[in-house]
């Protein structure tokens, strides 16, 4: 690549970018500030928001009659707020131990940044924004397809279940 090229993309960001920026942004600054109990209570409230929103059937009739864009948004709205009250909810209930070593470090970062996928994936998979939003095939192999939303499901419970041991 070239420095005009970069100047380019950086001049124009385009949503696949973007995309990256903020999953790269998200899973680290949230993974530095939130520690390891706030951390693992929004991955849990994330995957039982997913079942949650998934089965809300009434949603779709609060928000009827609305272009894409605004359906996007009131979808993405109340599907935070169910992710939010459930992430405080758990962190009430879970404990993590006090480890203070740099391996803890390398866990909780890796859990953040398959935490930030995970809320990534169900923003395509669960959310119009294909329908919005044009991106690359490599963001839409790495977040929008059945394929990468089964790996982003598994592989956090999967770092959970390595980072406990």
């Amino acid at each position: 690549m070239s420095f005009e090229q970069i100047n380019a993309i950086l001049g124009n960001p385009s949503w696949d970018v973007l995309v990256v920026f903020a999953f790269v942004a998200v899973g680290f600054f949230y993974g530095i500030s939130a520690g390891k109990t706030r951390l693992i209570s929004f991955l849990f409230a994330l995957y039982v928001s997913g079942f949650l929103f998934k089965n809300f059937y009434y949603l779709d009739r609060l928000i009827k009659g609305g272009t894409i864009v605004e359906t996007f948004l009131a979808r993405g709205f109340v599907f935070f707020l169910i992710v939010l009250a459930l992430s405080a909810l758990f962190s009430r209930f879970i404990k993590a131990h006090q480890d203070s070593s740099e391996k803890n470090w390398w866990h909780i970062l890796l859990i953040s940044f398959l935490a930030s996928g995970l809320m990534f994936s169900y923003l395509f998979h669960l959310f119009p924004a294909r329908d919005i939003f044009t991106f690359s095939p490599v963001v839409q192999n790495i977040f929008a397809s059945d394929a990468a939303f089964f790996w982003w499901l598994t592989l956090p419970l999967v770092a959970l279940f390595l980072a406990r041991r």
